[in-house]
């Protein structure tokens, strides 16, 4: 399993954590983040139900999760090692 496909599984299951969802029960979808054409970060939207967008962004120059709530307010923010580790 790639690194990538590891923080995809752990922002999803933290996304539904926040919001009391069922992991895998909604559609996730990911678009790839470009600063001045290199890549800096990976956007993350959960469709829920009634047609709510739960949001996260991976920073990768400071590996930190940014969640969004159904408003587009910060919710919280995580580091990728702390994520990682809770879930070893």
């Amino acid at each position: 399993m790639s690194d990538f496909t590891h923080i995809r599984e752990i922002v999803e299951k933290e996304i539904c954590n926040q919001n009391q969802l069922l992991p895998k029960a909604f559609p996730l979808t990911e678009r790839l983040l470009h600063k001045q054409g290199s890549p800096c970060g990976i956007f993350y939207c959960l469709h829920g139900p009634r047609s709510i967008r739960l949001t996260a962004v991976f920073d990768i120059a400071t590996a930190r999760v940014l969640f969004y709530d159904s408003t587009g307010q910060r919710a919280g923010t995580r580091c990728v090692k702390e994520m990682v580790l809770a879930t070893a």
